[in-house]
């Protein structure tokens, strides 16, 4: 991936991040706010099926295409991670249809994004933990877009999942 691409993708999720802010704060009819969260989970459930498919199906190209050099001893390893994408792709589009039901899966999913979001924004500023090191052959920017990406879907859920849904009584 050219440097120029990935040093300006953090702007545009940064940008993405920002605007789902200014949304959250603008937007005031539940219907909206809910029609709002259904669109975040639809686009989450695409991106997820998209790289678990990717996954899946042509991990080298995908490990080739995220800065990391491909290991046929780690194929399997790429193929369970696109798994468990192409699962969160289907909990996502399920919690579309119906969000009212799905705040433990919107909870358990804002957490993930974040804790995972942050852990690619550490290694960006060159903090690792549990023993890892930067990877020579992928550019610093892609753990940047690859946080903020998670964040912005976080950011979506967090802002929107609650006061989406209907109030009780």
């Amino acid at each position: 991936m050219k440097d120029s691409h990935a040093a300006g993708t953090p702007l545009l999720w940064g940008a993405i991040i920002a605007l789902t802010v200014i949304a959250h704060f603008t937007l005031a009819a539940e219907s909206l706010r809910l029609g709002v969260l259904r669109g975040i989970l639809i686009l989450l459930a695409a991106g997820e099926g998209l790289g678990g498919s990717f996954g899946v199906f042509r991990p080298r190209w995908f490990a080739e295409r995220n800065g990391r050099p491909y290991d046929p001893a780690y194929h399997g390893v790429s193929q369970n991670f696109g798994f468990y994408n192409l699962t969160f792709a289907l909990l996502f589009a399920l919690a579309a249809c119906d969000p009212e039901r799905s705040t433990t899966v919107l909870a358990v999913a804002i957490a993930l994004y974040t804790i995972h979001g942050v852990t690619h924004v550490l290694r960006y500023f060159g903090l690792y933990y549990g023993g890892g090191t930067p990877i020579p052959t992928r550019a610093q920017q892609l753990e940047m877009r690859d946080g903020l990406t998670l964040l912005a879907g976080a950011t979506g859920m967090a802002l929107f999942f609650r006061s989406g849904l209907p109030r009780p009584g």
